[in-house]
């Protein structure tokens, strides 16, 4: 059995925010930057939307779920838009399910950790970076704490967990302290340039606080 108990469905975790960025075009208020702000910037990878979650139990017992963008998977064969099961493939690769045990072990105080990322490479989209081959690259990893408060990490403390400890990738970051500029059009100028996955033109940038509270693409 894959994933917990056997069943025909599993409906979305509802302690889970769906991945959904917000456009800078639609974020006139940002400009002009606070000079005073500081924000991370990451490359946006061009893939498909994938999540991994954990909630504790009782009983010293977890309940693990893995996502695309709208479904969960409660088995491995389990169809999906692709021709195998991109989601799992990569929950397996990256041994997700003893990641997130091990954090919820460690941490006492959590009640779920959840990581999402894009799926991306051979046949997932358009592009498929140079590799003939899927991985993955998470860009949130968020923390929900038994007294109903959650915590996003930025993307450095994310990368220090995951890459260094669990040997997850992570997303590229590109600058750790951005200021924005005067204007969206500015912004928007900033987003073109080059990946850091294959030296081709990349699919674009998202900014995160520090505190990893406000997002957007």
């Amino acid at each position: 059995i894959f994933l917990g108990k056997k069943r025909d469905g599993r409906n979305w975790p509802m302690w889970v925010v769906k991945t959904d960025e917000e456009r800078v075009q639609n974020m006139p208020f940002l400009f002009p930057g606070n000079p005073e702000k500081e924000w991370m910037v990451t490359e946006k990878i061009d893939g498909t939307s994938t999540t991994f979650t954990m909630k504790r139990l009782k009983r010293n017992k977890y309940d693990f779920y893995v996502c695309s963008r709208n479904v969960c998977f409660d088995k491995p064969d389990k169809k999906c838009y692709y021709e195998t099961n991109v989601y799992t493939e990569m929950a397996e690769k990256y041994n997700v399910e003893e990641v997130l045990k091990n954090m919820l072990d460690i941490h006492k105080e959590f009640e779920f950790v959840t990581i999402q990322g894009e799926t991306y490479g051979k046949s997932v989209q358009n592009r498929d970076y140079s590799i003939d081959y899927i991985d993955f690259a998470a860009f949130n990893l968020i923390f929900g704490y038994k007294d109903g408060t959650t915590k996003r990490l930025n993307p450095r403390e994310m990368t220090e967990i995951l890459v260094n400890t669990y040997n997850i990738p992570c997303v590229p970051i590109l600058d750790e302290h951005f200021i924005l500029p005067e204007t969206c059009d500015e912004m928007v100028a900033y987003a073109d340039g080059i990946s850091q996955l294959d030296g081709e033109m990349r699919e674009g940038v998202v900014l995160r606080t520090l505190d990893g509270r406000e997002s957007f693409k």
